[in-house]
């Protein structure tokens, strides 16, 4: 597997996973409408109009992307989304530590980041420790959520 920053030819394939992900593996946490409207609002030109604004990375096999992450610039992790054929594999820690590594460089002594129900106990796995529940505004529908955040040394 090979990690490599996302280029703009990626958002479409990024966009598909994101969507594929929600529906198949977040599914079991949240309810269907819920689904709905969390994976409708993804689309390749969303990935396009804020990629000045993040760092994003896709994780490759066999030519095909089966993850990606991506941080802002204020020591937020943004998300994290593995192929639903590829979680379990190691590459969701991998690629978080290629985003935390990139986050130390620009200066963040913490990290934070909103993670979903389906995320919580990988997060906690990884360092992460909750700090509230929350409700996270997707259009119409309200996303029970995790406020964590990590301490890089």
């Amino acid at each position: 597997m090979k990690i490599r920053l996302a280029r703009d030819e990626d958002y479409a394939a990024i966009a598909r996973l994101q969507r594929q992900t929600i529906r198949n593996i977040n599914a079991k946490d949240y309810s269907e409408d819920q689904i709905y409207v969390w994976s409708v609002r993804t689309n390749a030109g969303r990935f396009r109009s804020n990629a000045h604004e993040c760092k994003r990375w896709v994780a490759i096999e066999d030519d095909k992307i089966v993850g990606f992450c991506e941080h802002g610039f204020d020591c937020e992790l943004w998300g994290l989304y593995i192929h639903k054929d590829y979680v379990g594999k190691g590459i969701g820690s991998r690629l978080l530590k290629v985003a935390e590594d990139s986050l130390k460089k620009h200066g963040c002594k913490t990290i934070t980041l909103k993670g979903t129900v389906t995320a919580k106990e990988f997060y906690q796995k990884q360092g992460y420790t909750v700090i509230k529940k929350d409700l996270h505004p997707v259009n119409d529908k309200k996303l029970e959520i995790f406020v964590m955040a990590k301490k890089l040394f």
